[in-house]
Formats: C-alpha cells, sequence, structure tokens
C-alpha cells in the first residue's frame, strides 16, 4: 500500500542515541536535555545499529530526535508518526508524553501524535529500543521467547548454533523509515482487497476493506472515488460515492466488479497483470494499491494449480539480507533477476518476513511466494508465547494480504513437537484471517532430505525421498577466493581455521565424513572441490526429482539460494552477488522444458552397449510439434530424432528400444561428453539444452 505522502515530513537522517545495557535510564533522565550527565553519540536512521558502528551489541538503545513541525495544522488535522519497522521491543515519546510501545520487527505501527506537536516549534522525539539476548542454555536456543525467526537463531548467521556466539550480529534498531504524516481529518490505516473472478460471466468482483482513524467527534458522509487502473494504465472503472465516516476508529467494505478481468500468473505460465486500485478524497490522502486476480490450491496429491492450470514447483529458499535496512531497491532487483534467470518459479522466504518491497518485485516478475511466519526450530511453551505468536501471525497476513505473489502460508520452519501443539493455534488464526491461500501448518524435517550432506550419499536421491513437497535439499559450498578473503584473513585460509570458519557456518564434518569433499592441496583446489560437489548434488537430486513429476514428486525446493552475510554455506550464490558452479547447475536443471538423461553401463545387455533413458520434461502450458532431439557424443554428431510431439504440461520417457539409439559399444578410458539439444521451427530454434559428462574408468 502507498504510504501518505503529499503532507509529509521524513524524520530519516541522523538521529543522536546512547545506549543502556543494563536498562539504568528512565525517561526523566532526558526531559529536557537538562542531565548533563549523558552523552549523546549520533546515529543514521534507519538502519539497524550493527551497520551504524555496535558491533554485536545486544540490549537497549535511547534514540533522540528534534524537529521543527510546519505551522500548516488545522485544528481537526490529524497528526500520524509512523514507524516502517523496528526490531525489537520498541517505546515512544512525543514531547515527553508517552505514546505507546510495540513488540516485533517486521510489522509498521503508528501513534496518533495531533494534541502533542507543536507548530513552528522545537518537538523532541525520544524512542526507545530493546533488542536483547536470550539466557543462553536456558532460553535460547530452544526455548526461545523473541519472535525473529532466523534472525536470532539459524546455522546461516553469525556464530550459526554456538552457544557463546550464536546470538552475535543483532539486528536491532529503527532499520525503516520513520515518517509524520498530516493535513487530512481521516487517516488509512489499512487496506486489504480481496480479487475473485467468475471464469463462466468472465467477471472480476473485488471486495475492499479500509480500517480508518477520523479526528472528527460526529459522523460526516464524504465524497469518495474509486478508481481501477488496468495492467496497461487504463481506468477500468472510476466513480464517486458518498460515504458515512464514522468517528475514532472504523471500518468499512465496498465492492467493485472488472469485466473480463486479466488473471495473475507466474511467470513461466503468463503475464503478471497487475491493476491498481486508487481511493482518493478530499479528507484522507490519496491511496494506490497494486493487486492481482489469480486462484491457487493444492489437491489431496498435493500438487499445485495456479488459475486451474497445472505447475510442477521448482524453488528455493531465500534469506535476501541479514539487516533488512541494507536491502535496497537496487539490490533487491538484482536479486529477483538473479532468482528467474535460475529458471526458479517460487521462493520460500525462509522463516522470516522482508521489506515490503521484495514482495513487490516477486509481484512485478511472477515468482510465486511460500511464506513462512518468523518462527525457526523451538520455542518457549507457555500460553504467553502462543498469545503472542498468534498476534503477529495475524499482522503477517494482514501486512502482505494484497501481494498476488504470495501463495502459500507456513506457520513454523522444523518446529518438531510444536508443530502438535503451538502450530495448530497458527494454522487456525491463519485460516481465519486468509481462507483464498494454501496454508501449511509447518515445513518439518519429513520433508527436508539432505542426502548427501547430513547423513548418506548424493545417489540416495533416486529414491526420491520424502516428497510430495520437498521445502529443504542441498550441500554447502565455498565461494570463490576474492569472496573468501574478505572475511578469511590470509593465514586462516588453508588449511580452514577451525573456530573461524565454523563461526561463518562452515560444516567440518558434513564436508570432509559425509560428502568426502577432498581439501587438495591449496584453496583453489578445495574451492573448486566443494562447489564441484555442490553442484553435483544439486544436478543428480534434481535430475531424480523431475523424472517422477507428479508421481509422488509435486515441487522442490533447492536449499538456498544466496548468503544473507559474508559466510560459507549452502548459497549458490554468495553475499557479494557471485554465482558458484551450483548456480549454473541449478539454472541448467530447473529449464522449464527440460531433457533429462539417465546412462548406464548394461553389462548384462548382448553386445556390452549402454543403456540410455531420456525424460522430456514440460512444465509449461504450451505444445511443441514436430520437434527434433539432436545427440552429440564428444562433439561428433551422433543421430537426429525428428518428429517428436510434446504435449503441454507432460512427462515423454525414450529409450533405447524406442528410439534405436545407442553410444558406440566400446569407449575409451576418460571423461566424455554427451549433448542433446531440442529445437523446432524452421530456423531450428533451440528449446532445450542439456549435457551430460560421464568417466569411463576401464574400458569393457
Amino acid at each position: 500500500m502507498k504510504m501518505p505522502n503529499t503532507n509529509s515530513i521524513s524524520l530519516n537522517g541522523e538521529w543522536q542515541y546512547i545506549t543502556d545495557p543494563n536498562e539504568s535510564f528512565t525517561i526523566d533522565d532526558f526531559i529536557n536535555g537538562e542531565n548533563k550527565k549523558i552523552k549523546f553519540s549520533t546515529i543514521q536512521v534507519p538502519s539497524n545499529w550493527h551497520l551504524q558502528g555496535l558491533i554485536n551489541y545486544s540490549g537497549t538503545i535511547w534514540y533522540k530526535k528534534e524537529f521543527l513541525f510546519p505551522d500548516t495544522k488545522k485544528s481537526n488535522d490529524l497528526v500520524i508518526l509512523n514507524f516502517k519497522g523496528v526490531d525489537y521491543f520498541t517505546d515512544v515519546w512525543m514531547n515527553w508524553k508517552y505514546l505507546g510501545k510495540h513488540e516485533g520487527y517486521f510489522q509498521p505501527f503508528w501513534f496518533d501524535t495531533s494534541e502533542l506537536i507543536k507548530k513552528n516549534d522545537r518537538n523532541i522525539l525520544i524512542v526507545k529500543v530493546s533488542s536483547p539476548k536470550e539466557e543462553a542454555g536456558k532460553v535460547w536456543p530452544n526455548k526461545k521467547k523473541l519472535i525473529k525467526g532466523i534472525f536470532n537463531h539459524h546455522d546461516c548467521r553469525p556464530g550459526g548454533w554456538s552457544l557463546e556466539r550464536g546470538q552475535d550480529g543483532c539486528t536491532g534498531g529503527i532499520w525503516n523509515d520513520v515518517i509524520l504524516n498530516y493535513g487530512y481529518e481521516i487517516y488509512i490505516e489499512s487496506i486489504k482487497i480481496t480479487p475473485s473472478f467468475n471464469s463462466e460471466q468472465k467477471l472480476g468482483n473485488i471486495q475492499c476493506d479500509i480500517k480508518y482513524t477520523s479526528s472528527l467527534d460526529f459522523p460526516i458522509t464524504a465524497e469518495i472515488e474509486f478508481s481501477v487502473q488496468s495492467p496497461s494504465g487504463i481506468k477500468n472503472i472510476s466513480h464517486k460515492k458518498n460515504l458515512e465516516i464514522l468517528p475514532n476508529k472504523n471500518e468499512t467494505t465496498f465492492f467493485l466488479q472488472i469485466k473480463e478481468p486479466l488473471l495473475w500468473w507466474s511467470w513461466d505460465l503468463g503475464k503478471q497483470n497487475l491493476y491498481t486500485l486508487i481511493i482518493s478524497s478530499e479528507i484522507f490522502d490519496e491511496q494506490q494499491i497494486n493487486f492481482g486476480f489469480r486462484e491457487v490450491r493444492l489437491n489431496e496429491k498435493e500438487e499445485f494449480f495456479l488459475n486451474g492450470k497445472r505447475l510442477f514447483l521448482r524453488g528455493t529458499n531465500i534469506i535476501p539480507e541479514q539487516y533488512l535496512s541494507s536491502l535496497t531497491n537496487e539490490r533487491i532487483t538484482r536479486f529477483v533477476k538473479l532468482i528467474k534467470e535460475a529458471n526458479i518459479n517460487i521462493v520460500r522466504v525462509h522463516a522470516h518476513i522482508n521489506r515490503q518491497e521484495l514482495y513487490d518485485e516477486l509481484d512485478r516478475n511472477g515468482i510465486l511466494v511460500w511464506q513462512d511466519f518468523a518462527l525457526q526450530w523451538t520455542y518457549e511453551n507457555s500460553p504467553e508465547f502462543t498469545a503472542n505468536a498468534i498476534a503477529q501471525i495475524k499482522d503477517m497476513v494482514r501486512i502482505l494480504f494484497n501481494h498476488p505473489s504470495i501463495v502459500f502460508w507456513c506457520c513454523h520452519n522444523e518446529p518438531g513437537e510444536q508443530i502438535n501443539s503451538l502450530d495448530h493455534y497458527l494454522e487456525n488464526t491463519v485460516l481465519s484471517e486468509d481462507s483464498s491461500r494454501i496454508v501449511r501448518t509447518a515445513s518439518n524435517y519429513e520433508e527436508h532430505p539432505y542426502d548427501g550432506w547430513y547423513w548418506g550419499v548424493k545417489e540416495h536421491f533416486a529414491a526420491a525421498p520424502m516428497g510430495p513437497l520437498v521445502t529443504e535439499f542441498g550441500a554447502q559450498a565455498l565461494p570463490e577466493l576474492q569472496t573468501l578473503k574478505k572475511f578469511i584473513p590470509e593465514q586462516k585460509l588453508f588449511p580452514p581455521e577451525k573456530e573461524l570458519w565454523e563461526y561463518h557456518n562452515f560444516q567440518f564434518d558434513q564436508t570432509f565424513n559425509i560428502a568426502k569433499v577432498e581439501l587438495g592441496n591449496d584453496i583453489t583446489s578445495f574451492i573448486q572441490n566443494s562447489q564441484r560437489y555442490q553442484a553435483d548434488l544439486l544436478d543428480t537430486a534434481v535430475n531424480f526429482y523431475r523424472r517422477k513429476r507428479f508421481n509422488g514428486i509435486t515441487g522442490i525446493f533447492q536449499f538456498m539460494f544466496i548468503d544473507c552475510w559474508p559466510s560459507i554455506t549452502w548459497s549458490i550464490v554468495d553475499y557479494y552477488g557471485i554465482k558458484k558452479s551450483g548456480y549454473e547447475a541449478l539454472k541448467q536443471v530447473y529449464q522449464p522444458l527440460f531433457i533429462s538423461i539417465f546412462l548406464r553401463q548394461n553389462r548384462y545387455y548382448p553386445g556390452k552397449k549402454f543403456h540410455m533413458d531420456i525424460y522430456i520434461i514440460n512444465d509449461l502450458h504450451k505444445v511443441f510439434k514436430d520437434a527434433r532431439l539432436k545427440f552429440s557424443l564428444d562433439n561428433d554428431r551422433l543421430t537426429v530424432i525428428n518428429n517428436l510431439n510434446i504435449d503441454e504440461d507432460e512427462i515423454i520417457k525414450l529409450n533405447n528400444e524406442d528410439l534405436n539409439i545407442f553410444i558406440p559399444q566400446r569407449l575409451s578410458p576418460g571423461i566424455h561428453t554427451l549433448k542433446l539439444t531440442l529445437c523446432c521451427g524452421d530456423n531450428e530454434d533451440e528449446l532445450s539444452f542439456n549435457q551430460f559428462d560421464f568417466e569411463i574408468v576401464n574400458e569393457f
């Protein structure tokens, strides 16, 4: 939703602050600045305080901002103080009067300061922010109370699981904008748009629920103009109506209809048709909200449908940044572009709620979203915590409701036993707020196959484990040397220095004892070995999973896409945006139209020939007629298969007997390369490409 800005004052910029690690100050110590013992420093807002030089600080900070308010306020105008994001506990005073408090890190919140603001005079805003450490061993990590998800407990954040240092890098602070809005009698708190469509009648229905606060002491009738702008920028609807506006906090609902609405699709199924609802009046600031017409469902087989079309989910898990204040629009644009280029059609926002700008970009690019609530592993079992979690998960749904890209809500990541208690309350709460999306109780261990990393070998993916929706799988890989050198000193690069590398999330046991990645003779060799293993695991896993498309597997989510801080994790893109080998591997095997090859030596077949199964996997709702499949072995033309007809949303399996394709009976020892290209049309337009490297150890 567009925040009011016709009459607004940004309070961003330089503030004063003082740390209070022992909670020794009260508001009285700051009144009128008379206490000379308090020596303020300066800090930039918005920003997480860790990024402002308060490295690893946890606890309380008092912020102070002085500003002038213009002499434009009418007697009945509202003056609203908006905080778009503060982490985690917040108390606020304006001109020494207490406004209230807030708990949470992701929610915007506001206060009415109409009676306290001074015109053409010095105003003083005091904000107390507390983001504490939880007592290690007793509370953290297994009985946490703070609802911050991966921001205070995760194996991809500073310190990982370390009891001593696992809460380093605190994300506390005023991390998003602070704005004063004024000049109107009505303040629009929220607008919830519920679109639906009737395909038979070709009608789009829009239910709009508006919550507002009025400064008036009596009801008035106000003229409101409602407009709906089409994806092409044309106003489909524009009309005015009179609405009764009641005093204080209230809400109203209205309905609109659009003929033949254009639907919102994921990028691989269609266009991202976004409508804009525009609401304007003389008594409040104009509001503009984007929304889309789309319908999602999951059937009894857990097959996903978007607007009635079945779609295989090619997903990844994302934690784009440890410090939300530094996730700029420019970085978001680059990040989403990388996701789309990797042929990913859905992201799981892993155990946190991100900033609105990210969801806006995902809406525009047609990337579906599985949205987790900010619960990671286990928490305190108490009525108080349950009530707090219920309140905050409601906030999540209400804040993000208008984004068409969000198609799943998930209440908890890897909750263990709490899936049978806390998470059922959360699931029911989400369903009561939103019945239009798919709601998952949790993403738990039974759908997280880490074969080849935490147990077993990567070849176990042949069994397509833990379906039908696989929400995590993967392996770690080192970033490039230029990245490693930015956070690992030269003398600790090789061999890896255990304490420092583990602090940056590297897992020694899994790397060397389970994955059996070879250290090599130098750091360059180690990087190559590590990245090759991750790429091979992803290639192996996804090939096996996609061959089981809608035959026990309906969607897969690689873990994970990008590092949220300078670290060594399961990412395929490092913190600085440099791709690992795993990125290209995932991009290859996530092609919507994909050729998957299963090649094996058939020692029992007469002539000792190789046996090859070829799967042509079409996730698109598009038919390809008279396609050609070209083969080459070691860059020599092998054969061409003509007249292939590929139906939409289907998988074709071809083998030696079907197509009479044989690789030469004898191949010399060494690495051989098989290339397959699917093309069609007079110009031989390439539809898909795959390359399969295999090794002959001994000639047979």
